[in-house]
């Protein structure tokens, strides 16, 4: 489960449950669930219930004449196939990577005359900040899900299993949850784009499961989950009468055109695509395997865009046991614009969702979607990046390089580029964790450097300390909109791509404001066509919901255009050097994955790896396809027509 925040970041997880404020266990805990649709039709309602709330290590031991009332099997979670319930607790935390063997409270529906059904059964990992929630339907089928909620309680995550008969599997859940000794809360809603569905919630308050207690809550709702079945299908039923369309099982009409798609697209990609029922189709390698078809094909049904990469986190599909992920998705990135027939390509707006308000980049919103990827944790970065915490591409002259000096040689080229010498006033914009405001200080610079990542900042200036520069080098937390004075070279890394084509002209504008006469401007952008930047400027994609909200890539076009009507500079110089960033990626994701136990340590879990091992690898596709590029743009206010170069093909590893 990712733990997303406003934004569509990600957010570190913090217990939420505090030892020592945990109710007298067992508990028997009674209070309403609340259940409201929104959307298509509007549905409310609120029913008495009651709960229990046990350590799995000490389960209830009732006297023989109470428990038909409350028994807890097995059976009912997990797998059931374990000895106890917190071994299928432990083994299912074993098989997303995690080893725990603390205290695990359970709030659940016990066996009440040997039936149960449980909505929803949550298992709080004491001493750890993980939270597993199983959900059941009523189809006798059972999913969990691995969050890790954050210092409020909440957690999201992409919804992966049916349910309801009146939601396919699309959307996603927000969740929160509250356990202390007054109160047991747990809040689930599922959204749809921009839209709420539903939500549901249990709140209720423990008590002791005493004798006494015990038989109270039995008399005074008796046959509680033989109630809770009923209930359930009795809202159905009048849903189904207000003509609420139910979803049947099988694919919709828009899941089965996607699977047509599918389809064509594995005939025209040399892959070869393993189905769940020993189907192959196409030959070689590299090799895909298809876990869930139906859900695959619904997920991209509702948004191409976005339901790949959520297919992939959901575990939909994954790649063949010796392929490699960037390898198995770089055929796909050659052929993107030919995949799909002309005719249906018209039918895009149908399911592209438009880019979010929330997501523009006013001041206010560039620092919310800056602190969304960049202050998940400077440990996470320096999980996978070079010793100097470069996050952008590198520059290789071999296959090996090491990345440190391939980083290094990006560095030099840009200040070169620049003509940072000493005695000269740098701005940078986006300084990352300060290792070009160091290098351009070492050169005898004066730098200013501006984030909107206070993350950043904090270590950045820890790094300028330690390198004795704190008296050429000044840091701060501001929006490039916001800086005044003159400047004798502007250098801005791979900053471009966060500012929003809204805001092109006001950023263009700003360097020409701030650059002094004679000076330069050196950008590192990444680049993609024109067509293609014009065709997906304005949908929502999958990078911009999980990585990098309010996130897009210019064209060289675009940036030309943006400077001749908005100000005096042009593109002197371009330097491209695309399969370096494609390199660059691979070398991240393989320490990422060799560095995972210590990113896990931070908190991250299963779900965040998967997510940022497709993010690495969908991007390492892109420039290896030669779909995305990079390049080092010089700009300055002069009149000379705009030259351009390209690395020497096969420079790169």
């Amino acid at each position: 489960m990712s733990r997303r925040g406003r934004g569509g970041g990600v957010l570190r997880g913090a217990l939420v449950t505090i030892v020592g404020e945990i109710p007298t266990l067992p508990a028997v805990v009674t209070g309403f669930v609340r259940h409201a649709r929104s959307i298509p039709i509007r549905h409310a309602f609120r029913h008495r219930v009651y709960q229990w709330l046990v350590d799995l290590d000490d389960l209830p031991r009732l006297p023989w004449y109470l428990r038909p009332l409350g028994g807890f099997d097995v059976r009912d979670h997990l797998g059931g196939d374990g000895p106890t319930i917190k071994a299928g607790v432990r083994r299912y935390l074993a098989e997303q990577g995690i080893e725990y063997d603390g205290r695990i409270v359970m709030l659940a529906n016990a066996r009440v005359l040997g039936h149960v059904f449980d909505p929803i059964t949550v298992f709080w990992c004491v001493d750890s900040p993980y939270v597993v929630a199983e959900v059941h339907n009523t189809y006798g089928e059972r999913h969990a899900y691995l969050l890790t909620p954050d210092a409020e309680g909440t957690a999201e995550t992409a919804k992966k299993f049916y349910v309801s008969p009146f939601n396919d599997v699309s959307g996603d859940y927000q969740l929160r949850f509250e356990l202390d000794r007054s109160r047991v809360r747990v809040q689930v809603s599922l959204s749809r784009g921009h839209h709420r569905v539903f939500g549901a919630s249990f709140d209720g308050v423990p008590r002791p499961a005493t004798r006494r207690a015990v038989l109270a809550a039995a008399v005074r709702m008796p046959l509680m989950p033989q109630r809770v079945s009923a209930l359930i299908r009795m809202h159905g039923v009048w849903l189904w009468a207000r003509r609420l369309p139910v979803l049947k099982r099988s694919p919709t009409l828009r899941g089965r055109v996607a699977r047509l798609i599918v389809s064509r697209v594995l005939n025209r990609v040399p892959v070869r695509t393993v189905f769940p029922d020993g189907t192959v189709r196409g030959q070689g390698e590299p090799v895909l395997r298809i876990v869930r078809p139906d859900s695959l094909y619904e997920r991209l049904a509702q948004n191409p865009k976005i339901g790949l990469g959520e297919a992939y986190t959901a575990g939909d599909w994954e790649p063949g046991e010796e392929t490699d992920l960037g390898e198995l998705l770089t055929p796909f990135a050659e052929r993107l614009t030919k995949l799909v027939p002309r005719p249906l390509v018209r039918f895009r707006t149908l399911v592209d969702q438009r880019v979010p308000d929330r997501l523009r980049n006013t001041p206010d919103g560039a620092r919310s979607n800056i602190s969304a990827h960049y202050d998940l944790s400077n440990a996470l970065f320096a999980a996978f990046l070079d010793p100097g915490m470069s996050y952008s591409s590198a520059m290789f002259e071999s296959p090996d390089d090491l990345l440190e000096d391939a980083q290094t040689r990006k560095i030099e080229h840009i200040l070169d580029l620049a003509g940072v010498r000493r005695g000269s006033r740098v701005l940078e914009i986006g300084i990352g964790w300060g290792t070009l405001a160091i290098a351009a200080a070492r050169r005898g610079a004066r730098v200013t450097g501006i984030t909107l990542s206070r993350e950043q900042l904090t270590l950045a200036r820890e790094r300028v300390a330690d390198a004795g520069l704190s008296d050429r080098v000044d840091l701060r937390l501001q929006d490039y909109r916001a800086v005044t004075g003159s400047y004798d070279a502007i250098v801005s890394v791979e900053m471009i791509e966060a500012v929003g084509e809204e805001f092109w002209p006001e950023y263009f504008g700003t360097l020409d404001r701030l650059l002094a006469p004679g000076g330069s401007v050196a950008l590192q952008a990444i680049l993609m066509d024109h067509n293609r930047m014009l065709a997906t400027r304005n949908s929502y994609s999958w990078i911009q919901k999980y990585i990098f909200p309010g996130g897009l890539i210019p064209s060289r076009t675009a940036i030309d255009e943006t400077l001749a009507h908005h100000t005096a500079l042009a593109v002197q110089a371009d330097l491209r050097f695309g399969p370096d960033y494609a390199e660059t990626l691979r070398r991240w994701r393989r320490q990422f994955i060799a560095n995972w136990p210590a990113v896990r340590a931070q908190g991250f879990d299963e779900t965040f790896r998967r997510t940022w091992e497709f993010y690495l690898a969908y991007s390492e596709a892109g420039f290896a396809s030669g779909y995305l590029d990079v390049g080092q743009l010089l700009l300055r206010r002069s009149d000379p027509r705009p030259e351009s170069g390209r690395t020497p093909a096969g420079r790169s590893a």
